[in-house]
């Protein structure tokens, strides 16, 4: 009986029972990367803004993921999905096939960084074979496990990428579906900016009718997710019941990505607004903003 209620209690916490159907979980333990690293079709990507972090240590086998090669910033707009032609060739370069199970994984509390990396893959055809260290490099090194130097080495693949646009929205679309039945438009930014106490922005404050669940509230002291009931009732309690599309955004698209990624292990339709408030608020006043403060 106990081992019983050990089993249902771990049906209720873990998010691997989102998966279902997946090639890997959405948020995966240090214990589950170490018993699947032989696997050969698994790919680790070290995702960072530097190459001197990865240098430093990473988890063997991990290759080097420079965030800005899938997620661009332009003249217009920061953090957008770059042209499939580029992300084809980084990706052969990593190795990468059509069987792949990729997972990333951060540096200290960088989790955004990584979701947003998970946004791209999912994006360029690999939404079901993408998946998040739970707690990232600091939770694998905190349980002693082996760090490497070395770089691996990686044979060059060739791929033909089928691109999924239903993940990202757009200006319009969000407009156009402010009051829309079983549409939730989240604003994933720390609540400050979402009650317009933000500063150093056009229009301060948040998109008309967006509900209020900030990125911070999904992740515990050690940037570990919090268990499953907590994060459902996070979402209950924002008025998001199953069923309900979520369209999540932030600043620049970054932020949003881990609230995206979140929905989608709950079971929600989710996408995320890439343009984001930085697009929303230079638009005009057709693109209604609403300031509490």
């Amino acid at each position: 009986m106990k081992a019983l209620l050990v089993f249902l209690f771990s049906l209720v916490v873990s998010p691997s029972i989102f998966a279902q159907g997946r090639t890997v979980p959405f948020f995966v333990s240090t214990q589950w990367l170490a018993d699947n690293m032989k696997d050969p079709d698994i790919v680790v990507l070290h995702v960072s803004f530097g190459r001197r972090e990865y240098d430093a240590g990473h988890i063997p086998g991990a290759r080097f993921l420079w965030y800005n090669w899938l997620a661009e910033s332009t003249p217009d707009l920061s953090t957008e999905m770059p042209a499939a032609e580029k992300v084809d060739t980084v990706l052969e370069n990593f190795g990468i096939t059509d069987r792949s199970k990729i997972v990333l994984y951060f540096t200290g509390q960088n989790i955004t960084t990584t979701t947003r990396m998970l946004l791209a893959f999912s994006y360029f055809g690999f939404g079901d074979a993408i998946s998040v260290l739970d707690g990232g490099f600091d939770a694998w090194k905190s349980e002693n496990r082996t760090v490497s130097t070395e770089t691996p080495v990686v044979r060059k693949t060739l791929l033909t990428l089928k691109t999924n646009p239903s993940v990202i929205s757009d200006a319009d679309w969000v407009k156009n579906n402010l009051t829309a039945p079983n549409v939730a438009i989240v604003d994933a930014r720390t609540k400050n900016f979402y009650d317009g106490n933000g500063g150093g922005i056009l229009r301060q404050g948040h998109i008309k009718g967006a509900k209020s669940i900030p990125y911070t509230a999904m992740l515990d002291s050690t940037a570990r997710l919090k268990d499953i009931a907590t994060l459902k009732k996070i979402f209950e309690d924002a008025g998001i019941t199953p069923g309900t599309k979520v369209v999540t955004y932030c600043h620049v698209g970054q932020q949003a990505t881990l609230v995206y990624a979140v929905a989608k292990m709950l079971g929600y339709d989710a996408a995320v607004y890439d343009g984001c408030f930085e697009d929303w608020n230079v638009r005009g006043e057709e693109y209604p903003v609403v300031n509490p403060s």
